[in-house]
């Protein structure tokens, strides 16, 4: 797949990720009957958290549900309850403990799993979350949106076999879904299926006309079989009706140019590259401009199109390295993942999730000082992964 193909996929994923339901309040979770403790005390902690949350006052519920918990800390659904307080604040690293907690006391909690899994995604963590959803789904394989979750943590980690198999399944119960449709459109192009990939998106398209991303999809599959008069019909469609739909610009200014179209290409690469830096953007911009004749103004361009891969390299590199660290720590080799992201910070000083997962460890070890200060560092650098609070 072309590096801009998988732009596109990583950047459409992310937004499918910001919009997944996530739980709340924990009174969705379990209702005062279920997981109110025996223990009076614990109880009124309960009682009353439940009531700081339908006032909206989601601090002061946590501080009783904390309450609670430290009274009765072998109770998983209040432990659950806790962790999704504390996700619906965004204090993930608390989220994540008091789920894992939760599941190392009953592993069969469903519920934990399954937000665990939510907090995993939001942090775009796919490999942390396809093991929790796939074992809620192998439990309860009517949980659909569990099984959707999980198609889509198989799609963005590459899995196009597996992604394809949870999709035919979610279809078959929910058969006029634009969105579902959309998702196996993406799994069958990437196994080359593109007969199968437009069918898909025009059936999404019929049951949701206003779908911009099959749009996108459906111009990238002309484009991708060489049907380039179809592919930018398709694309300046999309980007009639949908300006801010920055995705399709980029494949319309290479259709364009292949198209000999050179003016029109330049002024499509040109809007890409108003929204920010690109590489792939100004790595095109090069070669309109070396095919125009401005020998000037495509060295400019390669220079920078060079400058920000390098720097995309290094990044990709420590993403990488966070990975690698994540999966040692699932063996339980702390002291590698320790090293690993340590190479990752060196690679890439600004990233928000090698700085988060090391607070992590370093919150596990109970090195505080240095664990809020990664857990600052994480924050500063994106806003939504907060330091925990105080106790």
């Amino acid at each position: 797949m072309r590096p801009q193909l998988k732009k596109a996929l990583a950047v459409f994923m992310m937004l499918l990720l910001a919009a997944i339901d996530c739980p709340c309040a924990f009174a969705q979770t379990a209702s005062a009957n279920s997981v109110a403790p025996q223990d009076d005390k614990a109880q009124s902690h309960y009682e009353r958290a439940v009531s700081a949350e339908q006032a909206g006052q989601y601090e002061l519920a946590i501080r009783e549900l904390r309450g609670a918990v430290q009274d009765r800390p072998s109770d998983e659904r209040l432990r659950t309850a806790l962790g999704v307080a504390f996700f619906h604040e965004g204090y993930l690293a608390n989220a994540i403990a008091e789920f894992t907690a939760a599941i190392q006391l009953q592993p069969n909690e469903l519920d934990a799993r399954v937000d665990l899994a939510a907090v995993w995604m939001n942090l775009g963590d796919t490999d942390n979350a396809i093991p929790e959803l796939e074992h809620v789904v192998a439990a309860d394989p009517a949980d659909l949106p569990s099984r959707s979750n999980l198609a889509l943590c198989y799609l963005q980690d590459g899995r196009w076999d597996d992604a394809l198999r949870e999709y035919t399944a979610l279809l078959k119960s929910d058969p006029d879904s634009p969105e579902l449709l959309y998702d196996l459109a993406v799994a069958q192009k990437h196994q080359e299926n593109y007969e199968g990939a437009r069918a898909s998106l025009r059936k999404s398209l019929e049951r949701k006309p206003d779908l911009p991303a099959a749009e996108f999809e459906l111009g990238e599959i002309y484009w991708e079989q060489g049907m380039l008069d179809e592919a930018a019909s398709q694309l300046q469609s999309l980007c009639r009706t949908h300006p801010e739909f920055l995705l399709a610009y980029f494949p319309l200014a290479e259709v364009l140019r292949q198209k000999g179209d050179l003016d029109l290409a330049l002024s499509t690469i040109q809007k890409v590259l108003q929204a920010g830096p690109n590489a792939a953007a100004y790595q095109e911009l090069a070669i309109l401009q070396k095919q125009r004749g401005d020998v000037e103004a495509a060295a400019v361009a390669f220079h920078q199109a060079e400058e920000l891969k390098n720097k995309a390299k290094l990044q990709q590199a420590a993403q990488l390295a966070t990975a690698t660290a994540r999966r040692l720590l699932r063996a339980h080799d702390t002291e590698g993942a320790l090293r690993k992201l340590e190479f990752a910070l060196r690679l890439d000083p600004g990233s928000a999730k090698a700085h988060f997962q090391l607070a992590l460890i370093l919150n596990q070890q109970h090195d505080d000082s240095h664990a809020f200060a990664e857990f600052r560092k994480a924050f500063e650098l994106d806003n939504r992964l907060k330091p925990p609070p105080e106790p």
